[in-house]
């Protein structure tokens, strides 16, 4: 089964710059704080902390991973999950993206109706994959994950401007297998 914390850390620290308050100009979210963006979330309670300067404190940090936990983690079943690495990848561009579209994006790869929930059929298909099989799910999702990127901003040509990260983020999730980030330099 796969560990929430470990996806968690992962996507906290390296693609979400960690617990700091982000307030890029363009960005739909708003002000973003540990990933988690003020425009979609304004009732979080977390708030407070943030906005008092009290981000970095305990009770701020448990906020922002009872709200991973529940808003997404559980929302993709992650624990039933055997695979840690599709895990982490489902869960890291739900949370940039929507759980409907990981959801829907990794339902594609595996040939199973995307309609955008993870249901048994899903969660099966997942289970029944080992080795070349998960690598070659991960490297499909990606694609599908950068293709996501390449219609948003030709819809949106201001969000050109989160293409570098997004794609980084992107290929981070193929690392145990292939070190992508890592042969061009990138990690």
């Amino acid at each position: 089964m796969a560990d929430f914390l470990l996806a968690y850390r992962k996507t906290i620290e390296i693609d979400e710059g960690g617990f700091r308050l982000h307030d890029v100009p363009g960005d739909a979210g708003g002000k973003t704080f540990a990933g988690i963006a003020y425009n979609f979330n304004r009732n979080w309670p977390g708030w407070q902390y943030v906005f008092s300067g009290k981000g970095n404190s305990l009770e701020c940090r448990r906020l922002v991973e009872k709200f991973y936990r529940s808003t997404y983690w559980r929302s993709l079943q992650g624990d039933a999950i055997h695979h840690q690495a599709i895990a982490e990848a489902l869960f890291n561009f739900a949370m940039n993206s929507t759980i409907s579209n990981s959801v829907r994006y990794v339902q594609y790869c595996l040939d199973c109706e995307p309609d955008g929930r993870l249901g048994p059929v899903t969660l099966d298909a997942i289970s029944k994959l080992e080795g070349d099989g998960v690598e070659l799910l991960l490297s499909q999702f990606v694609l599908m994950r950068i293709g996501h990127r390449v219609k948003r901003i030709r819809k949106d040509p201001s969000q050109l401007k989160f293409a570098g990260g997004w794609l980084l983020r992107d290929l981070r999730a193929l690392d145990e297998f292939m070190n992508v980030a890592q042969f061009f330099g990138l990690s």
